[in-house]
């Protein structure tokens, strides 16, 4: 029978965009994520990519992350890094007239440090290397009704199952990973800012039978120069 450990955290985090030609942008995501009860930063992520863009409706990238991942061995603790490159396709269109409905496929492959405690220091033992799939599907509903939607509050809901396709037992030895879901309102001040804020719910995999839910309060904010 799997045991089940609720824990609560934050998220806060950004993502900036660059339109460099009609085709051609940059891309730029920074996350910070506390721990358990909000004590410590567990998490920072920096993730910049280059991006194309096919049409109005598909946009491909590909790009590197460099995730610091506080990691507690004994009594010490320190932020191993994670390096990883990974592509993904943003495919986007209406549903129902009123919905901004986004599928985002990505794959993730991952150099995961392996940490040892040496000194009284947390160091990396060489790396493990795994592969990730990801898949979100997100919706948005603005509260105007308008055509064009370029200001003005909205509602949003997502959803994002994560596979382990590749050397799963580098991690937690099956393929499922996690599962998030998010819920929250949004604020659009421009068709180049948005703000948004809300509640995700984690449901993370461990090598045992346990699974952590984690309970998250999520900010965000957008900007597409």
């Amino acid at each position: 029978m799997s045991q089940v450990q609720n824990r609560f955290a934050a998220w806060v985090g950004s993502t900036n965009s660059l339109l460099l030609n009609k085709k051609w942008g940059l891309q730029l995501d920074l996350s910070f994520r506390s721990n358990d009860q909000v004590k410590n930063f567990q998490t920072i992520i920096i993730r910049p990519g280059i991006s194309y863009h096919f049409n109005k409706t598909v946009t491909a990238f590909i790009g590197y992350s460099n995730n610091i991942n506080r990691t507690i061995i004994g009594e010490v603790s320190g932020y191993p890094t994670e390096h990883q490159v990974w592509e993904q396709l943003f495919i986007r269109h209406r549903s129902f007239k009123r919905l901004h409905t986004l599928h985002r496929p990505l794959l993730e492959e991952r150099f995961i440090s392996n940490p040892v405690l040496e000194n009284n220091e947390i160091k990396t033992a060489g790396r493990s290397f795994a592969v990730r799939f990801r898949y979100l599907f997100r919706n948005m509903l603005p509260f105007s009704n308008k055509e064009v939607f370029t200001k003005g509050a909205y509602m949003f809901a997502s959803q994002e199952l994560f596979l382990i396709v590749v050397n799963k037992e580098n991690l937690n030895g099956k393929i499922f990973d996690q599962f998030r879901s998010v819920t929250g309102f949004g604020y659009r001040f421009s068709p180049k800012w948005d703000i948004e804020a809300g509640y995700l719910y984690r449901d993370l995999a461990t090598r045992s039978s346990a699974h952590f839910h984690d309970h998250i309060i999520q900010m965000s904010s957008f900007i597409r120069l």
